[in-house]
This record gives structure tokens, sequence and C-alpha cells, in this order.
């Protein structure tokens, strides 16, 4: 119940974008699996759709025909964002982790020239 309480004060930044990478995943997750949460987004991202079309009133705004469809595509593309953010993480860890075995390998191959050389 905490999780739930601290997931839908941060709704009002996750509409208008403010949350860090961090917060997201851990928003999106939860919205994902807790049907309370996601309805309480889903009230407040209709609200706020329709407050925009109100402020935006004889100009170009998106149709507020298929709400549903919006806040899906919303939280899709949040998740798209996050496991973005994994796959860079990830690769990131791998060329460190290539990059220190080529260190390794190569002080031990000028180890090994040493010692054939007599230097060591």
């Amino acid at each position: 119940m905490d999780e739930c309480v601290k997931i839908q004060t941060k709704i009002k930044d996750y509409i208008e974008g403010n949350l860090t990478p961090d917060e997201l995943e851990e928003f999106v997750g939860h919205v994902n699996t807790c049907d309370e949460c996601r309805e309480e987004l889903n009230i407040y991202y209709t609200l706020y759709l329709g407050l925009l079309q109100l402020d935006h009133d004889g100009e170009d705004v998106k149709e507020l025909y298929d709400l549903d469809g919006a806040l899906e595509e919303e939280l899709y593309q949040s998740e798209l964002l996050i496991r973005r953010r994994h796959f860079f993480r990830d690769f990131r860890y791998a060329v460190y982790t290539a990059a220190f075995w080529c260190i390794v390998a190569a002080v031990l191959l000028q180890i090994r020239i040493f010692l054939d050389l007599g230097i060591l």
C-alpha cells in the first residue's frame, strides 16, 4: 500500500516527463502490475489531456478520441526508453569487460616477452 501511495504521487511527474530514469523504471514497472495505480494514472492522464485540449482551443491539438490508446502508447514509449537504457548499460559493461581482458592479455604477453629476453 505504501508503494502505491509513493507511485501515485509521481503520476503528475510521469505525465509531464519529469521522472529520472530510475524513477521511470520503478513507476512503469509498478503501474504495469497494479490495477489500482493504473486506474489512477488513467484518470489523471485523461484529465491532463482534456485540460490540454481546453488550453489550446482552436489550435491543432491531438484528438481525444482514444485516450486509452494514447496512454498505452505513452507507457509503451516509456518501456522502450527503459529497455534502451538497459541495453546501453549492458553494452557498456561488455565493452569494459572486453577492455579489461585485453589489458590483462597485453600485460601477460609483455611479461612473457620480458622473460624470453631475460629482462625479468
